[in-house]
C-alpha cells in the first residue's frame, strides 16, 4: 500500500522510525504534529513532497532552501526527489595549469530567480583537493561580484591550506609548481575583479 493511503497511526509510526538530521528535525516535528492533530491542510501540503517520510521531510527542507533563490516551482525526478529550477546567468571559469590538461581547478557561479547568486568550486593541488557543485545549499550573495570574489578566495585558501598541511608530502598530494600556476591565475582574476590590478598598473605609470 502506498504511504499516502495508510491510516494516520501507521503514518505516525513510520515517521517516528525515520532518523532525521539536525536540520530536518523541525520539519519532522511539524509533520508529526499535523498528523496527530488531524490538520489536513499541513498534512496534505507536506505529503505533496513525497511518498515516504524520508522523501517528504528531505524534499520539504530542500524546497524551503530553494526559496532563498526565488525557486517556488515543484519539479520531481522520476524517483520522486525535488529538483529546483536551474540557476541562470551561469558562468564557469577554469584555471588550467598546463595547455592540453584537464581543469581540476574551476568554479561555477549562477543566479537564482530573485537575483541572488551562489557558486560551486573545485580545487586540486595534485592528488589532493575538494569540490562541490552549484546548488541551493550554497552561500547566498546579493551580487555577482561578491559571489565570484568569495569563490576565488575559497580556491586560494584551499591551496594555502594544502601548502601548509602537505609541505612534507612525498605522495604527490601537493605539487608546488602546479599549485603556484593555479594560484597565479586565480590571484590575477581576483585583482581584476577588486580593482587592485588597475591600481598596481597605475603605480608603475
Amino acid at each position: 500500500m502506498e504511504y499516502r493511503n495508510l491510516q494516520v497511526n501507521e503514518k505516525i509510526e513510520q515517521v517516528r522510525q525515520y532518523r532525521p538530521s539536525r536540520d530536518e528535525r523541525q520539519y519532522m516535528a511539524i509533520y508529526l504534529k499535523a498528523l496527530r492533530r488531524g490538520d489536513r491542510q499541513v498534512t496534505e501540503e507536506y505529503e505533496s513532497f513525497g511518498n515516504s517520510p524520508c522523501q517528504i521531510i528531505m524534499n520539504r527542507r530542500a524546497y524551503d532552501r530553494g526559496q532563498l533563490f526565488g525557486f517556488t516551482e515543484k519539479y520531481f525526478s522520476p524517483y520522486g526527489w525535488l529538483q529546483n529550477s536551474p540557476f541562470t546567468e551561469r558562468e564557469e571559469i577554469r584555471f588550467i595549469h598546463k595547455p592540453g590538461w584537464a581543469a581540476t581547478n574551476h568554479l561555477t557561479i549562477g543566479q537564482g530567480k530573485n537575483g541572488k547568486w551562489t557558486y560551486g568550486v573545485s580545487f586540486s593541488t595534485g592528488a589532493w583537493g575538494h569540490c562541490y557543485g552549484i546548488s541551493v545549499w550554497g552561500k547566498v550573495f546579493d551580487s555577482r561580484k561578491e559571489c565570484l570574489k568569495t569563490a576565488l578566495q575559497e580556491i586560494l585558501e584551499g591551496h594555502r591550506e594544502a601548502a601548509e598541511r602537505l609541505k612534507n608530502d612525498t605522495c604527490g598530494n601537493f605539487n608546488a609548481q602546479y599549485s603556484k600556476e593555479v594560484t597565479r591565475q586565480v590571484k590575477n582574476l581576483l585583482d581584476e575583479l577588486t580593482g587592485r590590478k588597475a591600481i598596481q598598473l597605475e603605480l608603475f605609470r
